[in-house]
């Protein structure tokens, strides 16, 4: 297959975001089972299957006439040149079949800081351009629920995401940065900081509530962009800022514990990456409570791991018993690294989404979109 792969951010192939490595393993993999990609935004990519769209309009043009399939990452709001979804500006390119991958809502504008009437004119622009939606490919059920309930789109299935195995393993030698020491657990956290449905305070306070006199059972460890208030944080918080995305199973596996706090509201529907990178590198995970999270959760047998949003308590609990229970530690890092290796991973969720594209019945210029007939939901 050709596809025509749209952004809503200009691609960047070593970004540490969660975003960006969504992106690069989508066509990473998409590549490797043997298509060819049009990246209309962004930089370039190794594999010379993934090849930048010419520039100027004749010449973009002339390529999408040569796409099989439109495939469109949204985030919480319309994507960028959206137009070629809908009407007269389709059919001058054939009319292929548009899939949509959906990795948040548009309570997500509230994160952002966008004006509340924002959620609103979201929804109605999605629904809009959502009827030249021929498959909604949703990173989470909850998505998968809310496209189908507010925007009204009907052929919608969920392909959750996962890791890299090969990449985020046990086996990667961990930085010397970090001290390990007997009886204290190294804890991380790594992710956007900026992005504000980050629960730092519970963070900050759960590891004041350990911090014991000097005397601590975990050190905190924060790789990512963007943190404030460092002023604020006990010495055993370490802040290290941002790290390319292909040396992060570097520092996982100077850990124990992989850590994942939201605050509740959008991020209900998120899919977070990091929690699979963290099992995939054999790490133990404590977790806020949120849908994706508790699923996983309940395959690993560690429903006791989740905890609160607004109370830094449980989660200090939590990370004691860990620390008192070095067995467990290792135990929950095996299962979870298995579970990755059998599901949750990145060649598993391109190649459902392939075969899902492949399942879409051809069309003829300007027939319309069969956004009303229903569609799979994996597992």
């Amino acid at each position: 297959m050709r596809i025509g792969y749209f952004a809503s951010v200009s691609y960047l192939h070593n970004s540490p975001s969660g975003g960006y490595a969504h992106m690069k393993q989508f066509l990473t993999q998409a590549a490797a089972m043997g298509n060819e990609l049009l990246l209309m935004h962004g930089g370039s990519h190794p594999d010379p299957r993934v090849q930048p769209a010419p520039k100027g309009r004749l010449a973009r043009l002339l390529a999408l006439r040569s796409v099989d399939f439109l495939y469109y990452r949204v985030e919480y709001r319309t994507p960028r040149d959206v137009k070629w979804v809908l009407g007269p500006r389709r059919s001058l390119i054939g009319s292929p079949p548009v899939v949509w991958e959906f990795n948040s809502v548009p309570e997500y504008a509230r994160v952002v800081g966008e004006p509340e009437g924002s959620v609103q004119k979201h929804i109605a622009a999605l629904r809009h351009y959502g009827a030249g939606c021929d498959l909604a490919v949703c990173v989470s059920n909850a998505i998968t629920d809310y496209v189908r309930k507010h925007l009204g789109l009907r052929n919608v299935m969920t392909v959750q995401n996962g890791s890299d195995p090969d990449l985020f393993t046990p086996n990667a030698p961990p930085v010397k940065r970090v001290v390990r020491r007997p009886g204290r657990l190294n804890v991380v956290w790594m992710g956007s900081a900026e992005v504000k449905w980050h629960n730092f305070d519970l963070l900050r306070d759960a590891a004041w509530l350990l911090w014991d006199n000097g005397n601590p059972v975990a050190d905190f460890h924060i790789l990512g962009k963007g943190l404030q208030d460092l002023r604020e944080l006990p010495p055993n918080v370490h802040y290290h800022g941002a790290e390319q995305y292909e040396k992060l199973p570097n520092w996982l596996t100077a850990m124990d514990v992989g850590l994942n706090v939201y605050r509740a509201g959008a991020a209900d529907y998120s899919s977070p990456l990091k929690l699979f990178d963290y099992m995939a590198c054999g790490l133990a995970l404590v977790s806020t409570d949120q849908p994706q999270v508790r699923e996983v959760f309940e395959k690993l047998g560690q429903t006791d791991l989740v905890v609160p949003t607004d109370d830094p308590l449980p989660l200090a609990t939590a990370l004691r018993k860990l620390a008192a229970d070095p067995e467990r530690v290792r135990r929950q890092g095996v299962a979870g690294r298995q579970l990755v290796v059998d599901f949750y991973n990145w060649r598993r969720a391109a190649s459902d989404t392939l075969e899902a594209m492949k399942a879409i019945p051809p069309r003829r210029s300007g027939q319309a979109s069969p956004t009303l007939q229903p569609g799979p939901v994996s597992a």
